[in-house]
């Protein structure tokens, strides 16, 4: 803790009427005595100062969340059973085998905790044959007892604009809840007959509480 003290210089010595005479210099001089004056009101100043920064400190203000916020997150799939996985590349993009599309998950492991969650972004390019899709869901489950909970799902018959998923569900069951439920992206896309579909990334937004 901090540890603040003052200690004044000038002390008083009283004139006496007709007997001491007026002076400018000397220990009893306007001079010396104002000079000390000064010198204790810096002091009284100097001090003042410190102790206004030390209460500064100590009633910092803790950094605020935006209320709002995006998360990007690269694509990085897994197989899904026993379907035709994405082929991750060295960008982490995703890229559906062009003969036989691909079915994937991806773990959201780096969400924050106790945030809402409000959208999926997903972005990328390329489009399947005629009359196939490509479809995302995004998944809640239950830790404890596998149940899920689907916050919504969306299917393009392109990605090469961006696509954007509103998330389904009451606040409280889009907020993180990282002790009870982990969540989960699910993309699936059938086989290209031009350029094979490729997922770029996935943003999430959210807002903080």
């Amino acid at each position: 803790m901090a540890s603040f003290s003052y200690t004044p210089v000038f002390q008083h010595d009283p004139w006496f009427e007709r007997v001491d005479l007026v002076e400018a210099t000397g220990p009893k001089g306007f001079n010396i005595r104002f000079e000390t004056i000064q010198s204790d009101l810096q002091a009284v100043s100097t001090t003042v100062t410190a102790i206004g920064t030390a209460f500064d400190q100590l009633s910092a203000r803790v950094p605020v969340k935006p209320p709002t916020a995006v998360l990007s997150v690269a694509p990085l799939m897994q197989a899904n059973g026993a379907s035709v996985p994405w082929q991750v590349n060295g960008s982490g993009h995703a890229v559906a085998a062009p003969s036989a599309g691909a079915n994937g998950v991806l773990h959201l492991t780096t969400l924050p905790d106790h945030i809402v969650l409000t959208s999926l972004k997903v972005r990328g390019a390329g489009t399947p044959p005629s009359g196939q899709k490509t479809a995302f869901f995004v998944t809640r489950v239950n830790v404890n007892d596998g149940t899920t909970f689907n916050h919504g799902s969306f299917d393009t018959p392109a990605i090469d604009t961006v696509n954007t998923l509103t998330l389904l569900g009451t606040v409280a069951e889009r907020t993180v809840d990282l002790s009870t439920f982990r969540y989960v992206i699910t993309a699936n896309t059938g086989p290209a007959t031009g350029t094979p579909v490729t997922l770029f990334s996935f943003q999430l937004s959210y807002n903080n509480l």
